[in-house]
């Protein structure tokens, strides 16, 4: 699975991050992808977080790798928004991890799953805590829930993110 992150969505949506942040962007920032880092030691999924760039003096996206994880910052004149489209319309398999309703949208209609950041941030919050007690991840159990009352089968986007959910 291969996850593309709106850096500053998460950032501000989460108490954690927001208080970093108000220590500096870069404080901001380095705390998200240490918390990444401990998610991608438990999931093995491959991350990339896109940042906005606008006001840099860069006229390319200034890309490096932390940690395992890609970071792009936007050119000048661009905006992450602007990379995370880009990246949706040339692969439709990406889980994009943001709040932003028009990249949701966007990438709903690319048929690219997309994950608001506040389910995100507990399972990212949740990966950081175990892995600082040293706690490998649950497998889930295997037993079935009694079902109860008329069968509804979900619509098949909603399928495909309850499937992704499952695998994050």
């Amino acid at each position: 699975m291969e996850l593309v992150i709106d850096g500053y969505n998460i950032i501000r949506q989460s108490p954690v991050f927001k208080k970093a942040e108000q220590e500096g962007l870069e404080v901001g920032r380095e705390t998200l992808i240490k918390y990444l880092e401990a998610y991608r030691r438990l999931k093995r999924h491959k991350i990339t977080v896109v940042f906005d760039g606008q006001n840099a003096a860069h006229l390319s996206p200034q890309k490096e790798t932390i940690a395992g994880i890609s970071v792009i910052y936007s050119p000048y004149g661009q905006t992450a928004d602007e990379i995370i489209k880009r990246m949706v319309m040339k692969n439709s398999n990406l889980v994009v991890v943001t709040s932003d309703r028009e990249i949701i949208n966007f990438a709903q209609r690319h048929r690219a799953t997309s994950i608001p950041a506040t389910e995100f941030i507990s399972r990212l919050e949740m990966a950081f805590y175990s892995a600082i007690k040293g706690v490998e991840e649950e497998t889930p159990s295997t037993i079935a829930p009694i079902k109860k009352g008329p069968s509804r089968r979900l619509s098949k986007r909603q399928r495909k993110k309850q499937r992704v959910l499952r695998k994050m």
